[in-house]
């Protein structure tokens, strides 16, 4: 018996050595950096970012994969089933790590189980807009037609993304409903806004800023729970009565299940000294995201919220499960 405790003793010192010793040569080769979205788009762009100032800081070699497909859920059931020995990493997001889980039966993985958190990079609020012939000058106003029981129209990007999900969110908060308008993407809901079609549109605030700044459409609020630095004059919901009120899209790295523990506290070391860099914090700040960073526990901490609230949500929203 003592013999074969001072066996079990010898190997875990033996593979708590070689996890250290692996994390303390790592990177030997390339680390494949999956996205789960089209090259071009917001989360391609983040992760070529981001990948770009590691290479140039640390020296490592990334090669971003895109794998789009069903808001990003193709991308990282892929990403679940690699090695977990850091050679493959991808960029989730709330949508893919913490709505669609509970909208799709299709979906080839769980979230909490099937991934190691290793860093939230960046976050960014839904922005609410109007036309600027609408009579519509403040949230506050909107929110009052709605609480007359007039239905308003809501255009999103889409069922179960962010932008519709925070409004479904708001809508349990203040006890308000809107008739909800699913698009193919941002553009159509914006141009129908634009044209009078729709009552206000939610959307991510990178694809809604021009038209803020061009004029073509007007802000209510962001639902971030501070004011973005983007549109310093436009409220967040939560100044406004709704306090604590705060949803974000996130964009946070993540790894197949299983990774050690070192290997993922050098890989968050490695993002957040990226995120420390003035130029990537600007190139975050000017599509209207905020940097985020932390640590491991944080963002496994973030997961584990999010998850609760999400499910809440689409629950009480009331939204089949896509078959």
């Amino acid at each position: 018996m003592k013999q074969r405790v001072m066996s079990v003793v010898f190997a875990g010192c033996m593979a708590a050595f070689a996890n250290t010793a692996a994390s303390a040569g790592f990177p030997e080769k390339s680390i494949n950096f999956v996205v789960p979205y089209s090259p071009g788009g917001g989360t391609d762009i983040s992760s070529r970012l981001l990948t770009e100032k590691i290479a140039r800081d640390k020296g490592w070699s990334f090669i971003v994969d895109n794998r789009p497909g069903a808001s990003g859920s193709v991308g990282l059931s892929y990403l679940a089933r690699q090695k977990n020995d850091g050679y493959a990493l991808g960029m989730g997001q709330t949508s893919n790590l913490s709505i669609n889980p509970f909208l799709n039966s299709d979906i080839a993985y769980d979230p909490i189980k099937d991934f190691t958190p290793i860093a939230i990079v960046a976050s960014q609020p839904m922005v609410v807009v109007v036309s600027t012939k609408s009579k519509y000058q403040t949230f506050e106003d909107l929110v009052a037609d709605a609480k007359a029981q007039k239905r308003l129209t809501m255009g999103t990007p889409g069922i179960g993304t962010v932008s519709h999900m925070s409004m479904e969110y708001f809508g349990q908060q203040a006890g308000v409903a809107f008739r909800h308008i699913p698009y193919p993407g941002a553009t159509q809901a914006i141009t129908e806004v634009m044209g009078g079609q729709l009552s206000f549109a939610a959307t991510s605030l990178p694809s809604a800023l021009s038209h803020i700044r061009s004029g073509s459409v007007r802000a209510l609020a962001v639902t971030s729970k501070e004011r973005n630095q983007s549109l310093p004059d436009v409220p967040a919901i939560a100044e406004l009565g709704y306090d604590g009120f705060d949803v974000g899209d996130w964009k946070a790295v993540v790894a197949p299940a299983g990774i050690s523990d070192e290997l993922a506290a050098q890989l968050n070391a490695a993002v957040n000294d990226a995120l420390k860099d003035k130029d990537l914090v600007q190139a975050f700040e000017r599509e209207g995201s905020d940097v985020v960073g932390g640590s491991v526990e944080d963002f496994k901490t973030l997961m584990e919220r999010e998850q609760v609230r999400w499910q809440e949500v689409v629950k009480s929203a009331g939204i089949a499960k896509k078959k």
